[in-house]
């Protein structure tokens, strides 16, 4: 049993990467895309082409983008990068997590401050960097509220959840805890209530049956009150050659198809807003308690 159990995770392991080709360019050629050669190779240069191709769909490519620092080999390799990080969708998704902190932040602070611990899920956590960069804004201006916080991280990826105890090893934030699992399966999650899950770049890999398996999932852990930040990404016919090479097969949603999943459960508020490029759709969601009316 242990070794089935084990070939189930190192599935569900290969599936957080959505790249299947053993060798790109071979693929490439086997297409007749040969002309996509050149661009393979020049993306490559890059540190967030090259982490995209290699390792598509990590938490690695999302931080860089969140990041927004240019970097790659030689200095044609940092040009690229930077041409990359500035396209709309790059400046769209690095929006997403700055929106995260935001809401974050509005979230903790509607609870009264006899409320504690307030406790925070990321699901997938990946770099936890929106939770990272509050705390470094409480310390300064609400160390009340910091020390209030208990910080959950939920990832399927034992590498990840490892770097992220690291990065918020020093963060201020009283309580730090993480767990391995899979957001699709309700076991997975920490038997806890939450006031607050955040869950950016998960939604894009998953297809509309598991997105609602997935919110069900967040909407049984939310505290009555509790609130659900999360994204979703529409399509940039730009970026989305790029993002085929890279093999990272993004499932595309509307405002109006978010809406209408989220409107499959009881919500006391919800708010879905696009980002000035339209590119994103920012979504934050309060769970109605036993008795309200939405």
């Amino acid at each position: 049993m242990a070794r089935e159990g084990r070939t189930v995770d190192l599935a569900i392991e290969r599936n957080n990467y959505t790249r299947r080709s053993r060798s790109i360019p071979r693929k490439l050629l086997a297409q007749g895309s040969w002309h996509l050669l050149p661009v393979y190779f020049l993306l490559s240069l890059s540190d967030l082409g090259r982490e995209g191709i290699h390792n598509s769909g990590s938490y690695r490519f999302a931080d860089h983008v969140y990041v927004g620092r240019a970097s790659g080999r030689t200095a044609l390799g940092r040009l690229i990068d930077r041409r990359l990080l500035s396209l709309p969708a790059a400046c769209a998704m690095r929006r997403r997590y700055q929106r995260a902190r935001t809401e974050l932040r509005g979230a903790l602070d509607s609870f009264e401050s006899s409320i504690r611990p307030l406790r925070v899920l990321g699901v997938p956590c990946g770099i936890p960097r929106d939770v990272h960069d509050l705390a470094a804004t409480l310390r300064a201006e609400d160390p009340a509220l910091l020390r209030r916080i208990e910080y959950h991280g939920l990832d399927i990826d034992p590498c990840v959840l490892q770097a992220a105890a690291g990065f918020l090893q020093d963060s201020g934030i009283p309580v730090v805890r993480f767990h391995r699992g899979d957001a699709l399966r309700a076991s997975s999650y920490p038997p806890l209530r939450f006031h607050v899950v955040v869950s950016t770049g998960l939604g894009e890999f998953l297809t509309d049956d598991e997105l609602r398996r997935f919110y069900r999932n967040v909407h049984a852990v939310l505290e009555d009150g509790g609130t659900f930040y999360t994204s979703a990404t529409a399509l940039d016919r730009r970026s989305e050659m790029l993002l085929r090479i890279a093999e990272l097969k993004t499932h595309y949603r509307t405002r109006e198809e978010m809406a209408a999943i989220f409107h499959e459960l009881p919500w006391k508020r919800l708010s879905l807003d696009r980002d000035g490029t339209g590119l994103q759709t920012f979504v934050t969601a309060v769970k109605q308690g036993q008795g309200e009316s939405a």
